[in-house]
């Protein structure tokens, strides 16, 4: 299958399309610098690096004539949903059958008070990513929606783990909002399975919306906390309010714990790493490393 990604020079989308060309795919990857020391490192892997920009709905169209699947990993921050729009439309354009991998996240249940997550869980209606999901299903476009927890693992590149990696060399590690909370967390190399997993039969799971974790929900407290001492930080653990944090991960100030039982019935998926703390030590060698 030739498939096109977004946002391959990412966090997320480098593992998605290394594994996606490790599972036979044809994978090419949009890039607005083929020349990247990122997009050449794709190479490597048989992954092509292609110009062009998100947001060029007629740029799209043309990339999009060849490809039999699209995974959209990337994310906008100067244009979210401009960008996310522009893709539906050069779909609309193209035609066909080529199926959308869409990647969301939990955010798009808002400040909610469920104590477990599942794709029955009704959504926040107001939220950004939520409508993007919603116009998604009216447009009428083959698609699956990947909803991840929190992503950790890898060189934990613009990840909140890769910010308390920085932090613990530098200031002294900090944990932000409430100490309390649960999150459930998903390592990079697994949710990288996840789509590769969709992509093997994408026709069985054309309009559905899958949560993806592994079973072992932990606290961002612990996380902060194992992390310093990965980064070999053994001080005090500050504490700050939420207000202090990132605005993106202010909304996850609760309980954040998923049940991705159906994820893994339907897809045949089963997280490989399945323990955030114990991930923690090989995950900051390679973060390190990245930085040298």
């Amino acid at each position: 299958m030739r498939v096109l990604i977004t946002g391959a020079t990412g966090y997320v989308g480098q593992a998605v399309a290394v594994a996606l060309a490790g599972a036979g795919h044809e994978v090419h990857a949009l890039t607005r610098d083929p020349g990247s020391d990122r997009a050449r490192a794709l190479e490597d892997f048989g992954v092509r690096p292609l110009r062009g920009r998100l947001a060029d709905r007629a740029e799209l169209s043309g990339m999009l004539a060849g490809a039999d699947a699209v995974v959209h990993t990337a994310f906008d921050p100067h244009d979210p949903v401009g960008a996310d729009r522009a893709l539906f439309g050069a779909l609309a354009d193209v035609g066909g059958r080529r199926h959308l991998v869409y990647t969301t996240g939990c955010s798009v249940y808002g400040e909610h008070a469920h104590a477990v997550l599942t794709p029955r869980t009704p959504v926040d209606g107001g939220n950004l990513r939520a409508r993007l999901e919603a116009e998604l299903r009216s447009a009428g476009l083959p698609h699956t929606v990947l909803r991840p927890g929190m992503v950790h693992g890898g060189d934990a590149r613009s990840s909140i783990v890769g910010d308390w990696f920085r932090e613990a060399r530098s200031s002294g590690p900090v944990h932000r909002g409430r100490r309390d909370k649960v999150w459930s967390w998903i390592h990079v190399e697994d949710l990288a399975r996840a789509y590769t997993a969709v992509l093997r039969a994408p026709e069985e799971h054309d309009g559905r919306a899958y949560l993806l974790a592994d079973a072992r929900p932990v606290a961002p407290l612990a996380v902060v906390e194992a992390a310093a001492r990965a980064a070999g930080r053994t001080d005090a653990l500050a504490f700050a309010p939420v207000e202090d944090e990132k605005p993106v991960y202010r909304v996850f100030d609760r309980d954040e714990v998923i049940d991705s039982s159906a994820a893994r019935d339907a897809l045949g998926w089963t997280p490989q790493e399945s323990d955030v703390l114990a991930a923690l030590p090989a995950s900051f060698r390679q973060w390190s490393a990245a930085r040298t």
